[in-house]
């Protein structure tokens, strides 16, 4: 099961911030280990079982450029925590937000207020019909980490998207998908963009003297027959792929999509 807990948290000062996704999870990091060093020190290592959405003041596609805010008394801030497959961890999260406890970002305190709890099946998110024509919108920084090189791809083809999303299916879900190099090679052959308006973001403060650099905005893509695929291997395929997509929704993609990073928001398109 998955289980997802909706955060609303006020201001208690004034001041500037960072994007809060990595902040914000190593808020709940601390907070486990305050309960269990054993399990926060398996965490740390483990970058599968807890997600988090960033605190924000609301849930739309962020301003290209920097993406420092401004903050004031009072600002209310909603993000979510999502953990998968764990009671343990999902039961010292719930202690902890359950005595409202003030998380710092960049010396402003931020007094939890309120919070949500629900389960989902991770198979709710299996669909029956395959994928033709979508847009996807990249709310948060998103890029794509590079084997070789310590910077990212910024930019999201149809392979790297879709192995992202196969991979991270595969590991979290009994229900598994096409195997990922080729579920991402029929990506690569058999979906295309038809348009898209993107932009970088400057560098976004981490811990310590990490930044990171990420691309939003938005790409239409179109699932076309390709010939080296059999006409019910391209269905099969393109309905794994509107299931990802969904499931991407909750996880995001990418490059530190555990912090926040890579949020997207999935639109079907008409023909």
């Amino acid at each position: 099961m998955i289980s997802i807990i909706e955060v609303e948290a006020t201001s208690q000062g004034d001041g500037v911030i960072p994007f809060t996704g990595p902040f914000f999870r190593a808020a709940v990091l601390r907070s486990i280990s305050s309960q269990d060093p054993l399990l926060a020190k398996a965490l740390e290592m483990s970058s599968k079982k807890i997600f988090v959405e960033a605190l924000r003041k609301e849930r739309k596609q962020m301003p290209c450029g920097s993406l420092e805010e401004s903050v004031y008394m009072g600002s209310e801030y909603r993000g979510s925590i999502i953990i998968f497959n764990d009671n343990v961890i999902s039961d010292a999260i719930k202690s902890w937000i359950f005595k409202k406890p003030t998380i710092t970002i960049k010396d402003i305190p931020f007094k939890v207020t309120s919070y949500s709890h629900q389960e989902i099946n991770i198979l709710d998110f299996v669909q029956e019909n395959p994928c033709r024509n979508f847009r996807l919108r990249f709310l948060t920084p998103t890029c794509f980490k590079r084997t070789t090189s310590q910077y990212c791809y910024l930019y999201p083809n149809p392979r790297l998207i879709v192995s992202s999303l196969a991979s991270a299916w595969n590991a979290l879900s009994p229900k598994k998908g096409p195997e990922t190099r080729l579920v991402a090679t029929w990506a690569d052959l058999s979906v295309v963009e038809t348009g898209y308006e993107l932009c970088t973001t400057k560098p976004v403060e981490m811990s310590g003297e990490k930044t990171f650099v990420g691309f939003m905005g938005w790409v239409n893509y179109k699932v076309i027959d390709h010939p080296e695929w059999h006409r019910s291997s391209h269905e099969e395929m393109a309905t794994w792929l509107a299931t990802y997509l969904m499931f991407g929704e909750l996880i995001g993609v990418g490059y530190m999509r555990n912090m926040g990073f890579g949020r997207i928001r999935f639109e079907v398109k008409r023909k």
